[in-house]
């Protein structure tokens, strides 16, 4: 753990973690954490892809749909319908 100084944090919003972290018997600095990464994942800061990989698996997904040849009468679009109206329980 590190020793964290933090200005011009919006009183209230830290009142509401520091309420919070208090309810759940947690320390400010746990909660703080806890905020800090759910910020993160939120804003899009996720791991790397594997470039390569996603790639080739395009390439395969390409190569699939290039041989796939349509079906008369049959409406992919009518089909998502029906699971959306009638979902299996």
């Amino acid at each position: 753990m590190v020793v964290v100084v933090i200005k011009d944090v919006d009183e209230k919003a830290f009142r509401m973690l520091k309420s919070e972290a208090v309810k759940k018997g947690i320390k400010i600095g746990q909660a703080a954490s806890q905020a800090f990464r759910l910020w993160a994942q939120e804003s899009g800061f996720k791991p790397l892809k594997d470039i390569d990989r996603l790639k080739e698996a395009i390439e395969a997904v390409g190569n699939i749909r290039q041989k796939l040849q349509t079906i008369e009468g049959w409406s992919s679009v009518e089909v998502i319908r029906n699971w959306r109206e009638h979902p299996k329980t």
